[in-house]
């Protein structure tokens, strides 16, 4: 039976206090792969703690892939690949907690007018307060060409209060959107370099690296993701990966291939990871998914966000947080670069870190995206669809996946629902080769939660019903 003293859990709450013990365990050893760990029931009995506080702790370690869940047999620890670890931060708080200074993204569907319209209405308000407060001198002054050095500070407070990274804000470069960080990149590390990217996912990435002139390759996934032997065959450099919710899957790359990735990369010193975080903060359910670059050890990961899915796609505004070797280069070969970011733009941002405004409309969002699923689950159920539709990973992120039993292909059912566009899409045209297409029988369509109304929701939920 798992023994842990819940008095040395200082603030931390239950649930993550017991998650965490147990995945320092499994990583430690001190859980084997395969054991069987305590029921719900028996281990909540044993630490004299609720049933759902246990429940919790487990659906977060089988979300991240430390454990999984044997129907009518119980949870078992997953076996993990030997990897060299970085310490984890103790107090990092949750996506919930307000950020530690008083204070992403490529947006594959970019029509979500209410959370754009909220977006804009917070920018509106928070230029005013900083034109109206902030000094002229620092309002006006060029910003250097990582960006000003109060915004990446708010970057390196707000990453740690919300991922759980521990960032040192001369590692971060800001600039006008992830389009034009991914090129920057390209110079970075080099056009002669091939680039791999999941399929099916993004296809604006696969026509940026082409763009740029670089050899890129098509990884297919699997459901731990991308597949490892598919991309060490391909002869990549750089993988260009969506670990914590991959667009448009929703899948979330398991601990143990996040490890094996990482000794996929430290093989050569050549080779790198781009870890897009695109919705990181719109989990619906549990703790957020620790990034990839947490547990970054050799120094090959390369941490990208935007602000806009939480914001708008219409403020350019992205970051990168470079290793340590690539930072150098970066200075030696690209600081010639001047900011791509007005300082204005750049301080407003810092002012919404910095006072908690941010995060406060953040939560806003979560919730707006978690009723629209809410009522979408609901409707399903109403409509009496159990057995031929599913919703696949509905918590993961601001889009899940219906999965649906019909003879109909995705394209027929997109004219028959008639959603508004950026609503629903097929996820076979996120494909760019065909043949990385899941073959169950079931057609997929992609659902944007923000995009989706709650009438909208019980409207496709009737409309599957008369269909099936």
């Amino acid at each position: 039976m798992l023994d842990y003293d819940l008095n040395e859990r200082g603030s931390v709450s239950l649930y993550e206090y017991l998650y965490q013990r147990i995945r320092d365990d499994i990583l430690s050893g001190s859980i084997v792969a395969g054991e069987h760990l305590p029921s719900k029931r028996g281990l909540a009995q044993h630490l004299g703690i609720s049933v759902i506080t246990v429940e919790g702790a487990y659906d977060q370690l089988v979300a991240e892939g430390f454990v999984r869940s044997v129907p009518r047999r119980g949870y078992f620890a997953n076996e993990l690949p030997r990897a060299a670890t970085v310490p984890r931060l103790k107090d990092a708080a949750d996506r919930d907690a307000g950020s530690v200074v008083p204070g992403r993204a490529f947006v594959p569907v970019s029509d979500l007018p209410k959370t754009s319209l909220d977006g804009a209405r917070l920018w509106q308000r928070a230029l005013k307060t900083v034109l109206a407060s902030e000094s002229e001198r620092e309002l006006f002054a060029p910003a250097p060409a990582q960006g000003t050095a109060r915004l990446r500070r708010a970057i390196a407070a707000h990453l740690r209060g919300s991922r759980g990274m521990d960032v040192d804000p001369e590692a971060i470069v800001i600039g006008a959107g992830a389009q034009l960080l991914d090129t920057m990149l390209v110079q970075l590390l080099g056009h002669a370099k091939t680039y791999a990217v999941e399929d099916p996912g993004y296809l604006r990435l696969t026509r940026i690296y082409q763009a740029c002139g670089c050899e890129v390759c098509h990884i297919p996934l699997d459901a731990e993701g991308p597949d490892l032997r598919e991309l060490e065959k391909s002869g990549a450099d750089v993988l260009h990966l969506m670990p914590s919710h991959q667009f448009p899957t929703g899948r979330v790359t398991s601990i143990a291939r996040r490890y094996a990735l990482l000794g996929w990369a430290s093989q050569r010193s050549s080779r790198y990871l781009i870890e897009d975080d695109f919705d990181c903060e719109f989990r619906l359910a549990g703790k957020p998914i620790p990034p990839l670059a947490a547990i970054d050890a050799p120094g090959c990961v390369i941490y990208t966000n935007t602000f806009s899915k939480s914001l708008s796609s219409a403020l350019r505004l992205a970051y990168m947080v470079l290793p340590d070797r690539l930072m150098k280069r970066y200075r030696q070969e690209l600081g010639f670069y001047a900011s791509t970011v007005s300082s204005i733009d750049q301080i407003v941002l810092a002012h919404l870190l910095e006072t908690g405004e941010y995060e406060r409309h953040v939560r806003r969002v979560r919730k707006r995206a978690r009723d629209a699923r809410d009522a979408l689950v609901a409707a399903i159920a109403q409509a009496d669809l159990e057995g031929r539709v599913r919703l696949e990973g509905a918590d993961a992120g601001l889009h899940a996946v219906l999965a649906i039993k019909t003879d109909l292909d995705e394209h027929d059912l997109l004219r028959v629902f008639g959603m508004p566009a950026g609503c629903v899409s097929a996820l076979a045209d996120h494909l760019w080769c065909a043949e990385h297409g899941v073959s169950d029988g079931l057609r997929r369509l992609v659902v944007q939660y923000l995009a989706l109304e709650k009438e909208l929701g019980g409207e496709l939920a009737e409309i599957l019903r008369t269909i099936l």
